[in-house]
């Protein structure tokens, strides 16, 4: 019987150069994935909060719209870069005329479209009459696209979200 002396059976102890090299790229692909996610949640949550401030002002346009019908006209379709009409100023004891009050709701709903509190980028409201109800489109350019379309007005494509509101005139 061949006997083994007591070199030849020492123990190993510790990691090989080979297993930390793997456990440390097990651990930068995790962490990858985590930041994979992570970006994706900021860009879910910039996407929530955009949709949000659209519908807010959308829901402000109808309210606009159901006082003032005569705006219908005027709001076929406007942009962030419509520019609206300086009236004269109204000052007692003249009364204001109509074109004053249409031009002063129109120039609110612009300044809301062109400087949104949230940041609704090229942001655009469409409002077509439809028999016995309106329906109000809005498109805006999302905040983290990649590369901004040449879409202007609402229209929607890959980098421009939007929606659409139907609502009853009366």
């Amino acid at each position: 019987m061949i006997g083994l002396g007591h070199t030849d059976m020492q123990l190993q102890h510790g990691f090989s150069l080979v297993e930390a090299l793997v456990s440390l790229l097990i651990l930068k692909l995790g962490l990858l994935g985590v930041l994979a996610g992570q970006t994706l949640a900021i860009k879910q949550v910039q996407d929530a909060l955009q949709r949000t401030q659209a519908v807010a002002l959308s829901n402000s346009v109808v309210s606009e719209l159901a006082a003032n019908r005569a705006l219908l006209p005027l709001l076929s379709e406007v942009t962030a870069f419509t520019e609206g009409s300086r009236p004269a100023a109204c000052l007692p004891p003249a009364s204001c005329s109509a074109e004053y009050i249409n031009a002063i709701q129109l120039n609110r709903i612009l300044l809301r479209l062109q400087h949104p509190s949230g940041g609704l980028h090229d942001a655009a409201v469409c409002v077509t009459p439809q028999g016995a109800t309106i329906q109000l489109t809005m498109a805006w350019r999302r905040r983290l696209a990649q590369q901004p379309e040449q879409i202007t007005g609402c229209r929607r494509g890959a980098d421009r979200a939007g929606l659409l509101i139907t609502a009853n005139r009366g």
